[in-house]
Protein backbone atom coordinates (compact mmCIF):
# COMPACT_ATOMS: atom_id res chain seq x y z
CA UNK A 1 0.00 0.00 0.00
CA UNK A 2 2.64 2.63 0.36
CA UNK A 3 2.42 3.16 -3.19
CA UNK A 4 -1.23 3.54 -3.73
CA UNK A 5 -0.70 7.62 -2.89
CA UNK A 6 1.87 8.19 -6.20
CA UNK A 7 0.27 5.96 -8.62
CA UNK A 8 -3.28 7.89 -7.64
CA UNK A 9 -1.38 11.12 -8.07
CA UNK A 10 0.08 9.76 -11.51
CA UNK A 11 -3.01 8.44 -12.74
CA UNK A 12 -5.14 11.96 -12.07
CA UNK A 13 -5.46 15.17 -14.29
CA UNK A 14 -6.59 18.42 -13.20
CA UNK A 15 -7.22 20.96 -16.05
CA UNK A 16 -9.15 23.95 -14.59
CA UNK A 17 -7.74 25.71 -10.96
CA UNK A 18 -11.60 25.38 -9.98
CA UNK A 19 -10.84 21.69 -9.21
CA UNK A 20 -8.45 22.76 -6.64
CA UNK A 21 -8.22 22.84 -2.96
CA UNK A 22 -7.07 25.41 -0.91
CA UNK A 23 -4.29 22.95 0.42
CA UNK A 24 -3.81 21.76 -3.45
CA UNK A 25 -3.41 25.29 -4.16
CA UNK A 26 -1.16 26.46 -2.23
CA UNK A 27 0.93 23.32 -3.17
CA UNK A 28 0.73 24.56 -6.42
CA UNK A 29 1.82 28.00 -6.14
CA UNK A 30 4.89 26.51 -4.12
CA UNK A 31 5.96 24.00 -6.41
CA UNK A 32 5.30 26.51 -9.44
CA UNK A 33 7.16 29.27 -7.68
CA UNK A 34 10.32 26.72 -6.61
CA UNK A 35 10.51 25.32 -10.25
CA UNK A 36 10.62 28.89 -11.54
CA UNK A 37 13.42 29.61 -9.10
CA UNK A 38 15.96 27.46 -10.56
CA UNK A 39 16.46 29.92 -13.53
CA UNK A 40 17.90 32.94 -11.09
CA UNK A 41 19.23 30.61 -9.06
CA UNK A 42 21.41 29.03 -11.91
CA UNK A 43 22.53 32.63 -12.36
CA UNK A 44 22.26 35.32 -9.29
CA UNK A 45 24.22 33.19 -6.49
CA UNK A 46 27.45 33.08 -8.41
CA UNK A 47 27.42 36.08 -9.39
CA UNK A 48 29.64 37.73 -5.97
CA UNK A 49 32.07 34.51 -7.02
CA UNK A 50 32.92 35.75 -10.44
CA UNK A 51 36.50 37.25 -9.78
CA UNK A 52 37.03 33.99 -7.46
CA UNK A 53 36.05 31.73 -10.25
CA UNK A 54 38.43 33.60 -12.58
CA UNK A 55 40.93 32.93 -9.94
CA UNK A 56 40.57 29.36 -9.27
CA UNK A 57 40.38 28.21 -12.45
CA UNK A 58 43.25 31.01 -14.34
CA UNK A 59 40.98 32.15 -16.81
CA UNK A 60 40.36 36.11 -17.65
CA UNK A 61 37.49 37.75 -16.35
CA UNK A 62 35.66 37.66 -19.87
CA UNK A 63 36.48 34.21 -20.14
CA UNK A 64 34.22 33.68 -16.68
CA UNK A 65 31.04 35.99 -18.39
CA UNK A 66 31.01 33.86 -20.92
CA UNK A 67 30.22 30.79 -18.41
CA UNK A 68 27.08 33.56 -17.94
CA UNK A 69 26.60 33.10 -21.76
CA UNK A 70 26.63 29.36 -21.52
CA UNK A 71 24.01 29.36 -19.00
CA UNK A 72 21.56 31.76 -20.86
CA UNK A 73 22.52 29.26 -24.03
CA UNK A 74 21.27 26.45 -22.03
CA UNK A 75 18.04 28.49 -21.19
CA UNK A 76 17.69 29.32 -24.61
CA UNK A 77 17.68 25.43 -25.52
CA UNK A 78 16.22 24.33 -22.19
CA UNK A 79 13.11 25.91 -23.65
CA UNK A 80 13.20 24.62 -27.32
CA UNK A 81 13.03 21.45 -26.03
CA UNK A 82 11.26 20.93 -22.79
CA UNK A 83 8.02 22.90 -23.41
CA UNK A 84 6.97 21.86 -26.60
CA UNK A 85 7.30 18.43 -25.53
CA UNK A 86 5.09 18.85 -22.29
CA UNK A 87 2.58 19.61 -24.69
CA UNK A 88 2.43 15.99 -25.89
CA UNK A 89 3.68 14.14 -22.89
CA UNK A 90 2.25 16.20 -20.13
CA UNK A 91 3.55 18.62 -17.97
CA UNK A 92 4.18 16.02 -14.29
CA UNK A 93 6.99 13.85 -16.14
CA UNK A 94 8.33 16.75 -17.88
CA UNK A 95 8.84 19.27 -14.77
CA UNK A 96 10.58 16.16 -13.06
CA UNK A 97 13.11 15.55 -15.42
CA UNK A 98 13.83 18.72 -15.43
CA UNK A 99 14.21 19.91 -11.71
CA UNK A 100 16.20 16.48 -11.42
CA UNK A 101 18.44 17.37 -14.12
CA UNK A 102 19.24 20.54 -12.09
CA UNK A 103 20.07 19.01 -9.31
CA UNK A 104 22.67 16.72 -10.75
CA UNK A 105 24.41 19.52 -12.87
CA UNK A 106 25.01 21.22 -9.97
CA UNK A 107 26.00 18.54 -7.48
CA UNK A 108 28.43 17.88 -10.33
CA UNK A 109 29.55 21.32 -10.89
CA UNK A 110 30.75 21.54 -7.34
CA UNK A 111 33.37 18.83 -8.56
CA UNK A 112 34.41 20.43 -11.94
CA UNK A 113 38.51 20.23 -12.24
CA UNK A 114 38.56 22.63 -14.94
CA UNK A 115 37.16 25.83 -16.66
CA UNK A 116 35.87 23.56 -19.83
CA UNK A 117 33.67 21.07 -17.53
CA UNK A 118 32.56 24.32 -15.20
CA UNK A 119 31.09 24.94 -18.34
CA UNK A 120 29.53 22.50 -19.74
CA UNK A 121 27.64 21.90 -16.30
CA UNK A 122 26.88 25.47 -16.01
CA UNK A 123 24.99 24.82 -19.80
CA UNK A 124 22.95 21.77 -18.04
CA UNK A 125 22.17 23.79 -15.01
CA UNK A 126 20.33 26.16 -17.29
CA UNK A 127 19.25 23.47 -19.74
CA UNK A 128 16.96 22.14 -16.90
CA UNK A 129 16.52 25.12 -14.97
CA UNK A 130 15.05 26.47 -17.90
CA UNK A 131 12.51 23.84 -18.76
CA UNK A 132 11.17 23.33 -15.35
CA UNK A 133 10.20 27.04 -15.22
CA UNK A 134 8.67 26.98 -19.09
CA UNK A 135 6.62 23.88 -18.08
CA UNK A 136 5.66 25.90 -14.18
CA UNK A 137 4.32 28.52 -16.64
CA UNK A 138 2.30 26.46 -18.95
CA UNK A 139 0.50 24.58 -16.00
CA UNK A 140 -0.14 27.88 -15.01
CA UNK A 141 -2.13 28.63 -17.98
CA UNK A 142 -3.64 24.96 -17.84
CA UNK A 143 -5.23 25.91 -14.84
CA UNK A 144 -6.29 29.36 -15.58
CA UNK A 145 -6.28 32.05 -17.99
CA UNK A 146 -6.87 36.34 -18.44
CA UNK A 147 -7.28 37.79 -14.98
CA UNK A 148 -7.08 34.55 -13.18
CA UNK A 149 -4.16 33.63 -14.53
CA UNK A 150 -2.40 36.83 -13.45
CA UNK A 151 -3.36 36.45 -10.10
CA UNK A 152 -1.71 32.92 -9.60
CA UNK A 153 1.17 33.98 -11.09
CA UNK A 154 1.46 37.21 -8.93
CA UNK A 155 0.80 34.78 -5.81
CA UNK A 156 3.97 32.45 -7.31
CA UNK A 157 6.19 35.37 -7.78
CA UNK A 158 5.28 36.32 -4.12
CA UNK A 159 7.93 32.71 -3.50
CA UNK A 160 10.14 33.16 -6.73
CA UNK A 161 10.74 36.64 -6.44
CA UNK A 162 12.76 35.68 -3.51
CA UNK A 163 15.31 33.98 -5.13
CA UNK A 164 16.69 36.77 -6.91
CA UNK A 165 17.49 38.50 -3.08
CA UNK A 166 18.09 35.14 -1.10
CA UNK A 167 20.20 34.04 -3.92
CA UNK A 168 23.05 36.65 -3.73
CA UNK A 169 22.98 36.53 -0.36
CA UNK A 170 23.87 33.00 0.31
CA UNK A 171 26.26 33.25 -2.69
CA UNK A 172 28.15 36.38 -1.30
CA UNK A 173 28.13 34.62 2.05
CA UNK A 174 29.78 31.71 0.93
CA UNK A 175 32.52 33.34 -1.58
CA UNK A 176 33.21 35.43 1.26
CA UNK A 177 33.84 32.15 3.52
CA UNK A 178 36.54 31.19 1.00
CA UNK A 179 34.76 27.69 -0.62
CA UNK A 180 32.63 29.51 -3.55
CA UNK A 181 31.76 25.61 -4.70
CA UNK A 182 29.40 25.35 -1.86
CA UNK A 183 27.13 27.19 -3.79
CA UNK A 184 26.59 24.27 -6.20
CA UNK A 185 26.24 21.67 -3.16
CA UNK A 186 23.78 23.92 -1.31
CA UNK A 187 21.47 24.65 -4.21
CA UNK A 188 21.91 21.34 -5.92
CA UNK A 189 20.42 19.81 -2.27
CA UNK A 190 17.68 21.38 -2.98
CA UNK A 191 16.94 20.66 -6.43
CA UNK A 192 16.86 17.32 -5.33
CA UNK A 193 14.35 18.08 -2.28
CA UNK A 194 12.08 19.95 -4.56
CA UNK A 195 12.01 17.25 -6.87
CA UNK A 196 11.06 14.45 -3.62
CA UNK A 197 7.97 17.13 -3.12
CA UNK A 198 6.68 18.16 -6.55
CA UNK A 199 6.52 14.04 -6.94
CA UNK A 200 4.52 13.42 -4.35
CA UNK A 201 2.18 16.61 -4.66
CA UNK A 202 2.09 17.60 -8.49
CA UNK A 203 -1.11 16.18 -10.51
CA UNK A 204 -0.94 16.19 -13.96
CA UNK A 205 -2.69 19.25 -15.84
CA UNK A 206 -3.04 18.30 -19.52
CA UNK A 207 -5.66 16.21 -19.63
CA UNK A 208 -3.93 13.44 -22.83
CA UNK A 209 -7.14 14.32 -25.18
CA UNK A 210 -5.32 18.16 -25.30
CA UNK A 211 -1.72 16.96 -25.66
CA UNK A 212 -0.28 17.63 -29.58
CA UNK A 213 1.06 14.99 -31.74
CA UNK A 214 4.57 13.85 -30.44
CA UNK A 215 5.76 13.79 -34.46
CA UNK A 216 7.68 16.40 -35.47
CA UNK A 217 4.97 17.44 -37.43
CA UNK A 218 2.76 17.45 -34.58
CA UNK A 219 4.95 19.83 -32.58
CA UNK A 220 5.87 22.02 -35.37
CA UNK A 221 2.01 22.81 -35.61
CA UNK A 222 1.88 24.37 -31.97
CA UNK A 223 4.82 26.81 -33.24
CA UNK A 224 2.59 27.61 -36.13
CA UNK A 225 -0.33 28.37 -34.14
CA UNK A 226 1.72 31.08 -31.83
CA UNK A 227 3.94 32.75 -34.78
CA UNK A 228 0.31 33.39 -36.12
CA UNK A 229 -0.52 35.95 -33.52
CA UNK A 230 0.53 39.29 -34.13
CA UNK A 231 -0.19 40.22 -30.68
CA UNK A 232 2.32 37.59 -29.41
CA UNK A 233 5.05 38.04 -31.49
CA UNK A 234 5.40 41.96 -30.67
CA UNK A 235 5.50 40.99 -26.87
CA UNK A 236 8.22 37.81 -28.04
CA UNK A 237 9.96 40.99 -29.52
CA UNK A 238 9.21 43.05 -26.45
CA UNK A 239 9.83 40.22 -23.46
CA UNK A 240 13.46 39.27 -25.35
CA UNK A 241 14.95 42.87 -25.20
CA UNK A 242 13.63 43.71 -21.91
CA UNK A 243 15.43 40.55 -20.31
CA UNK A 244 18.18 41.27 -22.47
CA UNK A 245 18.73 44.30 -20.40
CA UNK A 246 18.25 42.68 -17.35
CA UNK A 247 20.98 40.57 -18.47
CA UNK A 248 22.97 43.35 -19.38
CA UNK A 249 22.69 44.13 -15.99
CA UNK A 250 23.58 40.89 -14.34
CA UNK A 251 27.00 40.30 -16.74
CA UNK A 252 28.33 44.16 -16.50
CA UNK A 253 27.50 45.17 -12.35
CA UNK A 254 30.00 42.50 -10.50
CA UNK A 255 33.13 43.74 -12.30
CA UNK A 256 31.27 47.71 -12.48
CA UNK A 257 30.54 47.31 -8.49
CA UNK A 258 33.49 45.57 -7.05
CA UNK A 259 36.51 46.65 -9.90
CA UNK A 260 34.99 50.31 -10.17
CA UNK A 261 33.58 51.04 -7.19
CA UNK A 262 35.76 49.14 -4.69
CA UNK A 263 32.88 46.81 -3.08
CA UNK A 264 33.79 43.66 -1.67
CA UNK A 265 31.66 40.70 -2.85
CA UNK A 266 29.34 40.40 0.59
CA UNK A 267 28.62 44.21 0.00
CA UNK A 268 28.15 43.23 -3.62
CA UNK A 269 25.75 41.09 -2.41
CA UNK A 270 23.60 43.01 -0.46
CA UNK A 271 23.46 45.83 -3.38
CA UNK A 272 22.43 43.21 -6.04
CA UNK A 273 19.52 41.62 -2.94
CA UNK A 274 18.64 45.09 -2.50
CA UNK A 275 17.94 45.39 -7.09
CA UNK A 276 15.76 42.35 -6.26
CA UNK A 277 13.76 43.18 -3.66
CA UNK A 278 12.95 46.39 -5.90
CA UNK A 279 11.92 43.73 -8.30
CA UNK A 280 9.78 41.90 -5.78
CA UNK A 281 7.37 44.75 -4.86
CA UNK A 282 7.33 45.55 -8.38
CA UNK A 283 5.73 41.90 -9.15
CA UNK A 284 3.18 43.25 -6.51
CA UNK A 285 2.73 46.47 -7.63
CA UNK A 286 2.28 45.36 -11.21
CA UNK A 287 0.13 42.86 -10.86
CA UNK A 288 -2.21 45.11 -8.60
CA UNK A 289 -1.89 48.07 -10.94
CA UNK A 290 -3.49 45.25 -14.02
CA UNK A 291 -6.32 45.29 -12.13
CA UNK A 292 -6.96 48.99 -12.97
CA UNK A 293 -5.36 50.00 -16.16
CA UNK A 294 -4.72 47.42 -18.96
CA UNK A 295 -1.62 45.45 -18.86
CA UNK A 296 -0.59 46.47 -22.11
CA UNK A 297 -0.67 50.45 -21.48
CA UNK A 298 1.51 49.52 -18.00
CA UNK A 299 3.72 47.51 -20.48
CA UNK A 300 3.91 50.49 -22.59
CA UNK A 301 5.06 52.98 -19.57
CA UNK A 302 7.64 50.21 -18.11
CA UNK A 303 8.99 50.34 -21.48
CA UNK A 304 9.36 53.94 -22.13
CA UNK A 305 11.03 54.03 -18.27
CA UNK A 306 13.18 51.59 -19.36
CA UNK A 307 14.38 54.39 -21.98
CA UNK A 308 15.04 56.85 -19.53
CA UNK A 309 16.85 54.17 -17.33
CA UNK A 310 19.62 54.37 -19.68
CA UNK A 311 19.65 57.52 -20.72
CA UNK A 312 19.99 58.64 -16.73
CA UNK A 313 22.61 56.35 -16.68
CA UNK A 314 24.74 57.45 -19.39
CA UNK A 315 24.25 60.86 -18.81
CA UNK A 316 25.27 60.50 -14.71
CA UNK A 317 28.55 58.11 -15.54
CA UNK A 318 30.96 58.62 -12.80
CA UNK A 319 28.77 59.93 -10.38
CA UNK A 320 29.47 56.96 -8.47
CA UNK A 321 27.78 53.88 -6.91
CA UNK A 322 24.49 55.91 -5.75
CA UNK A 323 23.49 57.25 -8.46
CA UNK A 324 24.18 53.99 -10.38
CA UNK A 325 22.05 52.13 -7.81
CA UNK A 326 19.44 54.22 -8.14
CA UNK A 327 18.84 53.77 -11.95
CA UNK A 328 19.63 50.12 -11.20
CA UNK A 329 17.44 49.84 -8.54
CA UNK A 330 14.28 51.22 -10.86
CA UNK A 331 15.18 48.63 -13.92
CA UNK A 332 14.65 45.85 -11.19
CA UNK A 333 11.08 47.70 -10.28
CA UNK A 334 10.14 48.00 -13.99
CA UNK A 335 11.11 44.52 -14.68
CA UNK A 336 9.12 42.63 -11.89
CA UNK A 337 6.44 45.11 -12.71
CA UNK A 338 5.71 43.45 -16.01
CA UNK A 339 6.98 40.20 -15.42
CA UNK A 340 3.40 38.59 -14.79
CA UNK A 341 1.77 40.68 -17.60
CA UNK A 342 3.78 39.61 -20.45
CA UNK A 343 2.48 35.55 -20.33
CA UNK A 344 -0.69 36.79 -19.35
CA UNK A 345 -1.36 38.42 -22.53
CA UNK A 346 0.81 36.58 -24.78
CA UNK A 347 -0.43 33.01 -23.79
CA UNK A 348 -4.18 34.17 -23.39
CA UNK A 349 -5.37 32.40 -26.38
CA UNK A 350 -2.70 29.68 -26.91
CA UNK A 351 -3.97 27.18 -24.24
CA UNK A 352 -3.23 24.09 -26.50
CA UNK A 353 0.09 24.59 -26.90
CA UNK A 354 0.88 26.22 -23.71
CA UNK A 355 4.18 24.93 -23.45
CA UNK A 356 5.13 25.88 -26.87
CA UNK A 357 4.05 29.33 -26.32
CA UNK A 358 6.02 29.82 -23.21
CA UNK A 359 8.58 28.14 -24.32
CA UNK A 360 9.28 30.49 -27.62
CA UNK A 361 8.82 33.16 -25.10
CA UNK A 362 12.10 31.63 -23.65
CA UNK A 363 13.89 31.22 -25.90
CA UNK A 364 13.77 34.52 -27.82
CA UNK A 365 14.27 36.08 -24.66
CA UNK A 366 17.86 33.90 -23.91
CA UNK A 367 18.64 33.89 -27.46
CA UNK A 368 18.44 37.65 -27.80
CA UNK A 369 20.59 38.06 -24.72
CA UNK A 370 22.89 35.73 -25.78
CA UNK A 371 23.69 37.48 -29.27
CA UNK A 372 23.87 40.84 -27.33
CA UNK A 373 26.11 39.58 -24.55
CA UNK A 374 28.94 39.85 -27.70
CA UNK A 375 28.90 43.33 -27.06
CA UNK A 376 29.78 43.53 -23.60
CA UNK A 377 33.68 42.72 -23.81
CA UNK A 378 33.51 46.12 -25.60
CA UNK A 379 31.91 48.08 -22.49
CA UNK A 380 33.95 49.94 -20.68
CA UNK A 381 33.30 48.87 -16.53
CA UNK A 382 35.07 51.82 -15.42
CA UNK A 383 31.56 54.22 -15.33
CA UNK A 384 28.11 53.41 -16.15
CA UNK A 385 28.56 55.15 -19.56
CA UNK A 386 28.61 52.42 -22.12
CA UNK A 387 26.16 50.27 -19.94
CA UNK A 388 23.74 52.86 -19.56
CA UNK A 389 24.33 53.10 -23.56
CA UNK A 390 22.99 49.94 -23.86
CA UNK A 391 20.27 49.68 -22.10
CA UNK A 392 18.41 52.61 -23.53
CA UNK A 393 19.23 51.25 -26.91
CA UNK A 394 17.77 47.87 -25.76
CA UNK A 395 13.96 49.32 -24.25
CA UNK A 396 14.02 51.12 -27.07
CA UNK A 397 13.73 48.35 -29.23
CA UNK A 398 11.23 46.66 -26.57
CA UNK A 399 9.15 49.87 -26.96
CA UNK A 400 9.04 50.07 -30.70
CA UNK A 401 8.21 46.44 -30.87
CA UNK A 402 5.09 46.78 -28.44
CA UNK A 403 3.94 50.01 -30.24
CA UNK A 404 4.35 48.28 -34.05
CA UNK A 405 3.69 45.26 -33.90
CA UNK A 406 1.04 44.06 -30.77
CA UNK A 407 -0.35 47.65 -31.40
CA UNK A 408 -1.59 48.23 -27.09
CA UNK A 409 -5.18 49.58 -28.65
CA UNK A 410 -5.92 46.34 -30.83
CA UNK A 411 -5.54 44.15 -27.81
CA UNK A 412 -8.43 43.73 -25.90
CA UNK A 413 -9.07 44.30 -22.08
CA UNK A 414 -8.73 41.10 -20.59
CA UNK A 415 -9.57 42.42 -16.84
CA UNK A 416 -12.97 40.96 -18.26
CA UNK A 417 -11.37 37.67 -19.11
CA UNK A 418 -12.32 34.76 -17.16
Amino acid sequence: MPNSKPNRIRGRVIDSGDQLSKKMLLSYVVILALSMCLVPFSIDPFLPAFPDISTFFGVTNGTVQASLTGVTIGLALGMLVIGPLSDAFGRRPLILIATAGFSLSAILAFFATSFEMFLVLRFAMGFFAAGADVVSRAIARDLYRGQKMQSMLAKIFLIQSLSPIIGPIIGAQVTQAGNWQAIFLIFGLGGLALVLFSSGLLVETLPIAKRRSSTPLGLARGYLAVLKDRIYIGLLIFGAFQISALFAYLNNVPFLFQDSFGLSPSDFGFWVAANSLASYIGVQVGAYAAKHIKGQWLLAIYSTTGVFIGLGLFMTAGSGLVVAEGFFMLQLFIFGAGITTIPTIALYNHGSEAGTAASLLGVVNFATASLVSIVYGFLNNDNTRDIGLLIGILFVVSLTSLMVITRPWMVPDLRKGS
